[in-house]
């Protein structure tokens, strides 16, 4: 029987040994395709590439995160009511009519910032849906909470504040790459028991206040309720509102017919269907706390 089985499969025997050899070289290639997992953050910076040169960008991805809060809101007849805090730690009371539903939408905060001489240089500060804007690849860290992104509309400094992902689009003029340090250094967050994000800074860095314009826009501190190209309601603190107000441009860059109105010391702006944006700027009311 074992003759017989020996002569009559040459080729099988063949055959065999191929596929052994196969799975033999396998093995070790399916193990370098294994240990490479392509979502893998990038290593720490070597010390030559710290602080000079510019590393070739990595890819790169924080968790899910959606960035932004949404509040419970308390009914009441046809209006519903939330807490908010504003980034400069502003609070607030916020009523609106139901069918806003702006605790469901979540808010996101926004604030101007600026620095000192040598040259005077204003950056918006906003939390983009998803951590980050799209498309995005990280270059380096800057510090234990700051890093460095290259995207399709420029470079941005990303900072995390607990789980709040807040973004600093450096242009136009981007910064050197000591005033980079700067910034990142000088802007800190804590984020209150309710879940919003309060912003500080310490020079050269300073935020903008309520009523502040910088670059030819507003620049207080702010709430965007919603956003990409759904229904947006944004409340900006503006001192002297009727002459300091204006629509974010955030909000005019919704793709949707805007308007705003002032509120009190607060700047009221919709973005959305006209009905929508007609029932935001009538029904909505800022109660701020002192």
């Amino acid at each position: 029987m074992h003759d017989v089985i020996e002569a009559g499969t040459p080729h099988r025997r063949r055959w065999i040994g191929i596929a052994v050899l196969v799975g033999v070289l396998a093995v070790p290639a399916a193990g370098l395709l294994i240990s490479r997992n392509p979502d893998e953050p990038p290593g720490p910076a070597r010390p030559d590439m710290a602080l000079s040169g510019t590393p070739r960008p990595s890819t790169y991805q924080y968790e899910n995160t959606p960035n932004l809060l949404r509040a419970e809101p308390r009914r009441e007849g046809e209006e519903e009511a939330i807490d908010v805090v504003f980034p400069d730690g502003t609070e607030a009371e916020v009523r609106y009519p139901a069918r806003l539903q702006l605790g469901r939408k979540g808010s996101r905060p926004t604030q101007g910032a600026w620095s000192e001489a040598p040259a005077l240089r204003f950056r918006k500060l906003y939390a983009p849906l998803g951590g980050r804007p799209p498309n995005g690849r990280r270059i380096r860290g800057l510090t234990s909470n700051v890093s460095l992104w290259t995207f399709p509309s420029g470079q941005s400094l990303i900072y995390e504040f607990g789980d709040w992902r807040i973004a600093l689009l450096d242009r136009p003029d981007p910064l050197t790459f000591e005033q980079r340090m700067e910034w990142a250094r000088a802007l800190r967050g804590r984020v209150t028991p309710g879940g919003y994000l309060v912003l500080s800074a310490s020079k050269p860095v300073h935020l903008s206040g309520p009523g502040d314009r910088l670059g030819g826009e507003p620049a207080g501190p702010g709430l965007l309720f919603g956003g990409g190209l759904s229904q947006m309601v944004s409340l900006v603190l503006t001192k002297n509102c009727p002459r300091n107000g204006g629509i974010p441009p955030e909000v005019r860059q919704n793709g949707r017919g805007a308007d705003g109105t002032c509120k009190g010391d607060v700047f009221v702006s919709a973005a959305g269907e006209a009905p929508f944006v007609k029932s935001a700027l009538k029904g909505i009311k800022v109660k701020l706390r002192q």
